[in-house]
């Protein structure tokens, strides 16, 4: 080892040059510390804004679009009974009741339509508080002192042969309320415009969706009509106050949403930051001088470090050993079954690191794991021995991954002061079926290698890492592997892998080293040279990243019970017992592949039958939760969506509700009972059970396949 002069290095000179090089190395690294930091705040709050306006949009549209089927289906009705003016009534009352957010609904007729009714006939029911319950309030309001037929939505609605949408105005007569309409027109059997349909929003109602989008304090929120009217009317800015404007166009009626948000709002924590950053940087200097004065004193205890540090590999490579003995490490590692094919490796990039997998065998079903902790070294080998723990001790008696997530997610998310996670896979085969069960927290998708096909990742929804969120609800996935199937799990330090050009592996070189593999390859074979190429990319740099694999591969000795399964695909869905949650069920809709033209038929359907799960199965004082899932599946010459919904409420079974009178009068009918009727409508079949302690409800629908 070379002789270092101490007293050479550590010199008063020396030290005074190295303490104004730390002090420009630090400030340029503050400057730009901060200007990235502002670029990221910036980009952050824009991107936080759009989603909340998109949020605020799709709302807003599917009110509209609900409103808008709405009005159209009255006028129908309206042509349909418009020899009986009575029920009219009636039929407010109905669009009023069975449409969500809908303030009021009322059709009117032209001049002495009905010579009995008098010259103005207009029909209006809409929503009233009664006590602690909502009621329905319908009255004619037709008069010469509410004068419809000049008012724009009336005059619109007998010219334009289309869904309208008025600007906003206070209805002095019907609503009471500041509101804007939809107005479709209504013909007789010869197609005369005899009158008008209309569909009242409440501007209460838009002022309520502004409270979503208070994304900062301060930000301001508005609405603005087609034709330039405030909706919903922001506070007065601050001259000389910089503000950042974010808007979003509604395409179905014209109107123009808008975040306001003061500068200084958005970038408060960084100007805070800033200068508690300046007054560390400032003591940190005033460290470093001392630091290096009292290392010019202390020369002896280089010496006492360097014998430490050595002391610290020592250690290091016995916990490297501990830890590479709590991973299975004896391949083949069943060597007594014929149905399995597997191998796995770990390469650390330090002594210890954070990677890790391991599986076992319970009731012939293949628990298996794959993850890797944030960070490197000491930090993630203990998180990494916690997460193994965990995964062996939670699914002892657990067969559901996204239950076995759960619990290992809020036991890491406890006390979590360090705020690292863990990225992670975990599968549930059954050996004897095939069937895989799996969830994936933020980890890469495992590779599907099939016979004859090229190889794809398996589907995966977007959960959260564990330790990231306490009580985050993951999701279970299914598919199922065939007789020769191939499954190969990784960690980022396979596609992560740099060379000395600093070009990384990715995944489309694993993609065509997996895709060389043939159908009897040994599990073993495919890691080894999955791993020669990727030492043969890197060269001579240095590893950056731990390094971990895992091959399994499926060989069932009967093909019957693998094949069973081929032809279903399976979405789910878990929802708390809130109504507000409802607008999910559209966007998990869209994974589930419906035809368009079933789409939002089926999509009304389900919202209706999961809204009565929440209104009836459970008190208003009782948290619960609702299950969602969808199969889709391919029999012969029919193509069938099978919902269901499940809820761990009280008993309630929503098909022996009696199908609605809408010929009777309103006094005359209940309120309810809609919902179910219109399920029945669109769906072939509707079945109703209760199994342990469950209500579950059945929707089929079938498609035939041209």
């Amino acid at each position: 080892m070379k002789k270092i002069d101490l007293k050479k290095e550590l010199s008063p000179k020396r030290g005074l040059w190295l303490l104004i090089i730390a002090a420009l190395v630090l400030e340029a690294t503050n400057c730009f510390q901060y200007f990235y930091s502002r670029h990221a705040i910036n980009r952050e709050a824009v991107y936080r804004a759009q989603t909340e306006l998109q949020k605020a949009e799709l709302e807003i549209n599917v009110i509209t679009a609900q409103s808008e089927m709405s009005v159209k289906n009255l006028a129908l009705l309206a042509e349909r009974y418009l020899q009986y003016p009575d029920s009219m009534a009636n039929l407010t009352r109905i669009a009023v009741a069975t449409t969500p957010n809908m303030y009021g609904a009322a059709l009117a007729f032209e001049p002495n339509f009905y010579k009995d009714k008098g010259k103005w006939y207009e029909m209006y029911s809409c929503e009233i508080e009664l006590g602690n319950k909502d009621s329905i309030k319908t009255e004619q309001i037709g008069s010469i002192h509410h004068n419809y037929l000049e008012l724009e939505w009336y005059q619109n609605g007998i010219t334009i042969d289309s869904a309208f949408w008025c600007e906003p105005y206070y209805d002095d007569a019907g609503a009471l309320n500041m509101v804007v309409s939809c107005s479709y027109p209504i013909h007789d059997k010869n197609g005369k415009v005899v009158g008008v349909a209309l569909a009242d929003i409440s501007l209460t109602y838009l002022q309520r969706v502004s409270e979503y989008l208070q994304v900062y304090p301060e930000s301001y929120y508005s609405i603005v009509s087609g034709k330039g009217n405030d909706m919903v009317t922001p506070p007065d800015t601050i001259k000389g106050r910089k503000y950042h404007i974010f808007t979003e166009f509604v395409d179905a009626t014209g109107w123009t949403m808008s975040i306001i948000i003061p500068d200084d709002v958005i970038f408060a924590e960084l100007k805070r930051v800033g200068g508690i950053t300046t007054i560390l940087l400032l003591l940190g200097m005033l460290l470093i001088g001392y630091i290096i004065y009292r290392a010019a004193k202390d020369t002896y205890r280089l010496f006492e470090s360097v014998q430490k540090q050595q002391q610290i590999e020592n250690e290091l490579n016995i916990a490297r050993a501990i830890q590479m003995a709590m991973l299975p490490k004896t391949f083949p590692p069943y060597p007594n079954r014929q149905d399995l094919n597997m191998y796995g490796i770990i390469i650390p990039a330090k002594e210890v690191g954070g990677d890790l997998y391991d599986f076992y065998i319970r009731e012939n079903k293949l628990l298996f794991c794959i993850g890797d902790v944030s960070g490197k070294g000491i930090p993630a080998s203990l998180i990494m021995a916690i997460t193994r723990s965990l995964f062996r001790t939670l699914s002892a008696h657990e067969d559901d991954p996204a239950q076995i997530m759960m619990q290992m997610n809020n036991a890491m998310s406890e006390k979590n002061e360090q705020n690292m996670f863990v990225t992670f896979f975990l599968g549930v085969l059954d050996l004897k079926t095939g069937d895989l069960s799996y969830c994936n927290a933020g980890h890469n998708a495992p590779i599907l290698k099939r016979k004859d096909e090229k190889p794809c990742e398996l589907p995966q929804d977007a959960n959260l890492p564990l330790g990231v969120l306490m009580d985050y609800t993951f999701t279970t996935q299914k598919t199922c592997l065939l007789p020769s199937d191939n499954l190969f799990l990784y960690t980022d330090g396979l596609t992560e892998a740099e060379n000395i050009d600093k070009q990384l592996f990715g995944e489309e070189k694993v993609f065509d080293n997996i895709n060389k593999w043939e159908d009897k390859t040994e599990a073993k074979t495919e890691v080894e040279e999955m791993q020669q190429a990727v030492d043969e990319f890197v060269g001579e740099a240095e590893q950056s990243d731990d390094l971990t694999m895992l091959s399994i591969r499926y060989l069932p000795q009967s093909r019957e019970s693998a094949n069973s399964h081929q032809n279903k695909e399976h979405h789910s869905l878990v929802m708390r017992n809130d109504i507000q949650q409802i607008p999910t069920l559209a966007e998990w809709l869209e994974t589930v592949n419906l035809p368009a033209a079933l789409q939002m038929s089926i999509n009304l359907a389900i919202e209706e039958a999961v809204t009565n799960v929440m209104l009836y199965a459970y008190p208003d004082t009782k948290e619960g939760k609702v299950l969602v899932e969808s199969d889709h599946e391919w029999i012969d010459d029919k193509e069938r969506f099978v919902f269901t919904i499940s809820d761990s409420g009280i008993p309630f079974d929503p098909t022996q509700q009696k199908e609605p009178d809408i010929t009777l009068p309103a006094e005359e009918r209940a309120i309810g009972g809609l919902g179910i009727h219109l399920v029945r409508q669109i769906m072939d079949e509707v079945h109703y059970k209760r199994k342990d302690n469950k209500n579950i409800l059945t929707l089929v629908k079938n498609i035939a396949i041209k």
